[in-house]
């Protein structure tokens, strides 16, 4: 028989270790330009606009394609079905919704619609049909490409800055930019609104890794930052790896994480990390616990023997995230209960019991960290204090290091929910370590005090006085491997 924790928490890491960010496919087709202020007060333009380009060196038939754009926050799509062929170099101009002002109308567009974008933020997306979209943050080989701006719940790497009556998100190098970072690939400036007889610009050869800007993230929250020891972070840029995504390995002895990846490595100062995933958008590696001695880094990618451009991150001694359920960072957290379920709405822990939050960025460790090791019985603790607040109170912390069968750099965190918290529901969690404290927006599930029969505060008490083996009461540390048991031995 599977062990039940065992099997959530590899789907839970499987989430939240693949690549979370607005995935596009190959189609060199991208949104070079959007622009929602079009008639409105201070704006020239009267229309709204969607600018394509294409990138490649070959043409793309969008006949059947369709520019879809949602609310900031929102999973309901309004769509423009488009046709024709775009040349390569070539600009393809989607007039939408009017305004009651303006007084400047656009070129002439190859495309019409009707879609009143925001001015300020908004999400919209390149699809290669023409289904409506239905999710506040979709997925698929259909999206030939995704921006969000401003406060857009989704977005490529992150959204760009908010626009305004007066100002577009304009892709740089004229449209030739394309790290999947919508904030290092936009600027913000003044509508320049180009159609397909608009001169061409035809893009340069292939270019090596590159590293966005920003593009250095830790891997349960995707927010830039300093970096700790040991963390698993995700990087975001072009040209780092293969196009399929290659998940991690393990070295023949089966205890360590591999360092190199289809070609691809990522260097810290010149040491490799191990790596958890590669693709040439993104990519997933820990930091190695040799960064403990440095002040900061510089971060390069290499693949097939080309190394991308160097990002210089600063190291803190903690940088630690939570990950969360459904790997956007935000939300309900990747939050076991004692019965290892998936904490969420319908399984909700109550005051009194125990639940395990999974986290990376805890830094240095005690024994020393060891680079992409699979944690066995000698448990990782890290070396500075850790705390959980539920709601605002602190929660009594049983365990906090390695996750035994994990890679190190996963943190296991075993809190007691506080007897004295009063909400129920979605309830914030932060979790602190030394100075540092993780993200703001994740949330575990709480559900109401126990009964003298519930599962709270007397759990361990029901454990002891059941025919339940002593092996699966609660441990102030979690187990080592052990074989399952019929009852679902932790």
């Amino acid at each position: 028989m599977r062990c039940p924790r065992a099997a959530i928490i590899l789907v839970i890491l499987a989430v939240s270790f693949s690549p979370a960010r607005a995935q596009t496919g190959s189609s060199t087709v991208v949104i070079s330009q959007l622009y929602g202020g079009g008639g409105n007060v201070g704006a020239t333009l009267r229309n709204d606009f969607v600018e394509l380009f294409n990138r490649g060196a070959v043409s793309v038939n969008i006949t059947g394609w369709s520019v879809q754009y949602a609310s900031s926050s929102g999973s309901a799509w309004d769509r423009t079905i488009l046709s024709g062929t775009i040349a390569a170099g070539q600009y393809y101009l989607i007039q939408e919704a009017q305004g009651n002002g303006g007084s400047v109308s656009l070129p002439n567009p190859d495309a019409s619609g009707g879609i009143n974008l925001s001015a300020t933020s908004g999400k919209v997306a390149l699809v290669t049909d023409s289904n409506p979209l239905t999710s506040a943050s979709p997925a698929g080989s259909n999206l030939a490409d995704f921006v969000g701006y401003g406060n857009g719940s989704f977005a490529e790497g992150l959204p760009t800055p908010d626009l305004s009556n007066t100002t577009a998100a304009v892709r740089n190098a004229s449209g030739c930019t394309d790290t999947n970072s919508n904030l290092a690939d936009f600027s913000i400036t003044a509508p320049n609104p180009r159609n397909s007889s608009s001169s061409r610009n035809p893009c340069a050869g292939s270019p090596g890794p590159q590293i966005s800007q920003a593009g250095v993230t830790n891997a349960a929250t995707f927010l830039s930052g300093p970096i700790a020891p040991g963390e698993i972070v995700t990087i975001f840029g072009s040209g780092m790896g293969p196009t399929a995504l290659a998940g991690l390995q393990l070295t023949p002895d089966l205890q360590h994480v591999i360092k190199s990846l289809a070609g691809v490595r990522v260097l810290f100062d010149g040491v490799p990390g191990a790596m958890i995933y590669a693709r040439a958008d993104q990519l997933s590696v820990i930091v190695p616990y040799a960064a403990s001695l440095k002040t900061s880094v510089g971060i390069q990618v290499e693949y097939n023997g080309r190394l991308s451009n160097q990002i210089t991150v600063p190291v803190s001694a903690a940088a630690p995230g939570i990950f969360t359920a459904d790997s956007s960072g935000r939300g309900a957290g990747a939050i076991l209960t004692p019965d290892y379920r998936l904490n969420g709405p319908s399984n909700r822990a109550p005051p009194g019991s125990i639940v395990l939050i999974y986290a990376t960025g805890e830094g240095q460790t005690n024994p020393g960290g060891d680079d992409g090791k699979i944690v066995g019985a000698d448990l990782p603790r890290p070396v500075q204090f850790v705390s959980v607040r539920m709601g605002g109170i602190e929660a009594e912390v049983l365990y906090a290091g390695g996750a035994p069968g994990l890679v190190s750099g996963v943190l296991q965190v075993n809190a007691r929910i506080p007897d004295s918290l009063a909400a129920t529901g979605e309830v914030p969690l932060v979790l602190s370590i030394g100075n540092s404290s993780s993200q703001t927006g994740v949330t575990v599930f709480v559900g109401p005090p126990p009964t003298g029969d519930g599962t709270g505060p007397l759990i361990e008490e029901k454990l002891a006085s059941s025919a339940m083996p002593p092996s699966h009461r609660f441990p102030r540390s979690p187990p080592t491997r052990r074989p399952c048991r019929a009852t679902g031995s932790p």
